[in-house]
């Protein structure tokens, strides 16, 4: 685990064919829905109709941003290259906010462009994409942002094991490292950029770099995902922080984790 080689992730939920075919049924019985505000006797039911789209849209961007990176990481995954790290998420992050936009506003074009009336429902779900992909993007973009911020100042310590707790919606999670050199952390809230379940194996361990009462980052040596990471009851700690001397205190402070970012 803790070789430095590059891993695969490993894949996670339910296949592919299984969500494609489940998207495409929800999007045709919503979309079906819809049209029928273009009649005068059924467009009542284009009310479900367009609050399906409109859940559809906005839970299909945060799905599309949030989703595991799949195959091989082009770093090593044990620490060594926290640049590489960093690096490659914005790069994931890059990618997807492009692809975003692209199929959205393609998605919208198509109202002026075909001049139909059975595609306008595209331009409002379209337009609710955009904008609740976009706000979680920045959460993330935040997040990655905060990372490499702090591995400027730390660097990464194998914790093991990792006690799991909660799993909430766009990236947040409940945890608590063990091994460190006063024993294990206080209760963590981590924010997972990429990822919308537990990175695999991470109860084995994982790589941290910061301070326990401070918060840090967290690298999953098995699939090379990261977390940022700090203390879920950030205001029961300030006293251990006051107490934390000038050093320390100087380093969080760089590493922009003396205040509750996470």
């Amino acid at each position: 685990m803790t070789d430095g080689a590059v891993r695969p992730a490993k894949l996670r939920g339910p296949s592919p064919l299984r969500r494609v075919a489940f998207w495409t049924v929800a999007f045709a019985v919503f979309y079906g829905l819809a049209l029928c505000v273009l009649s005068d006797s059924l467009f009542l039911l284009a009310i479900p109709g367009l609050i399906g789209l409109a859940a559809l849209g906005g839970t299909g961007a945060l799905l599309a941003l949030y989703a595991s990176p799949r195959g091989d990481v082009p770093y090593a995954t044990d620490g060594t290259n926290p640049q590489g790290v960093v690096e490659h998420h914005r790069s994931v992050l890059r990618k997807r906010l492009g692809m975003l936009v692209f199929v959205c506003v393609a998605a919208a074009a198509t109202v002026p462009v075909t001049k139909s009336d059975y595609v306008i429902p595209l331009a409002p779900l379209s337009i609710l994409a955009l904008f609740v992909g976009t706000r979680f993007w920045f959460e993330q973009v935040r997040s990655v942002r905060l990372a490499a911020r702090v591995l400027d100042v730390y660097g990464f310590e194998f914790r093991a094991p990792v006690e799991k707790f909660s799993l909430r919606s766009s990236g947040k999670r409940s945890l608590r490292l063990g091994g460190g050199p006063g024993g294990e952390s206080p209760k963590m809230s981590a924010h997972q950029p990429l990822g919308q379940m537990w990175p695999s194996d991470i109860a084995d361990g994982v790589w941290f770099a910061g301070d326990d009462i401070f918060g840090g980052v967290l690298l999953v040596p098995e699939s090379g995902e990261l977390m940022v990471a700090q203390p879920l009851n950030w205001d029961e700690l300030a006293g251990e922080r006051n107490r934390a001397g000038a050093e320390r205190l100087e380093r969080a402070q760089r590493a922009g984790l003396d205040r509750r970012r996470v």
